[in-house]
């Protein structure tokens, strides 16, 4: 293997996903770049995943089967048999540009990045939205002084916005040596904001990163049963907040965690999980999350805008008429402009 030639492992955790995965896997294989691994593993589906997994005979794609254990195991495991230099996830319901793996490779000559990141399309049933999340840096290598700049203010939250680093796990590309170091101090027992409790520390530890504003992921938001779709699951999910925030301040040293920062991410959960609360219109756990002292004082501290304006003084009916106002102006927008391409 020559200096600029970098494999690449794709890991894709399937579970019950037989209505996605083939345009999933797919839309990896279609790449020309001949030097990808695919580690797909099976984490008990009990619809047909597997089957369909199994029909693959292209030498890039490698397959596992094992019992359930959520979503985090998955991804370890994914990453204890990967055998690239550089590892990217793939959600088993979502699907890649064709331009991402020649994108990544032309990018790793440059430098061994500890990471890039790049944009994203959210997709909806009747809608898509381009993103790079909130991050409005621009396009280019970050290093030194101005990777230490970005990760005071986008990580950290030093400065007076509280626009972040995205802290998906997808739109990335991870080192695969420095991701396999942070792992072992990593929160296993969660259920949402996994993603956060691998990427936060990860970010944390990067000396280089490439932000690219190319959209080449392409992420479905309104899949049943996943996280967002999941009212049911919300208590669970407060748990899950509380458990978070005691490991990052348990981690706090070893990954730099500052005390403000640590602050923020307690507001930022709850608020999060609140938010979700009220607009499946369970107000009694979004009171009980207004009610603890901790939050009703970073609430007061943080909380600037119209959504914690009206999470704050229980306007919860007004809270659900704005989030539903701007899914209806998402697929308005989104209609509007097939209708415009269309009559072009």
């Amino acid at each position: 293997m020559s200096k600029f030639e970098k494999k690449i492992s794709v890991i894709v955790p399937v579970y019950n996903a037989d209505r996605y995965i083939a345009q999933c896997i797919d839309s990896i294989l279609a790449s020309s770049v001949e030097d990808l691994e695919v580690v797909a593993i099976d984490d008990g589906s009990q619809d047909r995943s597997l089957e369909i997994l199994m029909m693959y005979k292209d030498p890039r794609i490698r397959v596992y089967s094992k019992r359930n254990e959520g979503v985090f195991r998955t991804w370890k495991f994914g990453v204890e048999r990967a055998t690239g230099e550089y590892i990217i996830f793939v959600d088993a319901d979502d699907y890649v540009s064709p331009a991402l793996f020649e994108t990544v490779e032309s990018l790793l000559r440059l430098r061994d990045y500890d990471l890039i990141q790049h944009g994203w399309v959210e997709v909806y049933e009747k809608s898509q939205r381009k993103t790079c999340g909130s991050l409005d840096i621009p396009q280019g290598e970050y290093v030194g002084k101005e990777l230490e700049r970005v990760k005071d203010e986008y990580l950290y939250f030093k400065g007076q916005h509280k626009k972040e680093l995205p802290v998906l796990r997808w739109a990335k590309v991870f080192r695969t040596e420095l991701l396999r170091e942070i792992l072992p101090d990593t929160m296993e027992d969660i259920s949402m904001y996994e993603d956060d409790s691998i990427c936060r520390p990860y970010l944390s530890q990067i000396k280089s990163m490439y932000f690219l504003s190319d959209h080449l992921y392409y992420h479905r938001c309104d899949v049943r049963g996943s996280i967002c779709n999941s009212p049911e699951k919300l208590p669970r999910y407060l748990v899950d907040c509380k458990n978070l925030n005691a490991f990052f301040a348990a981690k706090r040293k070893r990954f730099g965690f500052p005390e403000e920062t640590l602050n923020y991410y307690y507001y930022f959960y709850h608020q999060s999980v609140m938010g979700e609360a009220v607009r499946f219109k369970n107000d009694a756990l979004a009171k009980r999350i207004l009610s603890e002292p901790k939050f009703r004082s970073l609430l007061e501290t943080y909380g600037e805008g119209i959504k914690p304006f009206l999470l704050k003084h229980k306007l919860f009916f007004l809270y659900r008429i704005l989030r539903k106002g701007k899914d209806v102006l998402r697929v308005l927008r989104y209609e509007v402009t097939r209708w415009i391409k269309r009559e072009g």
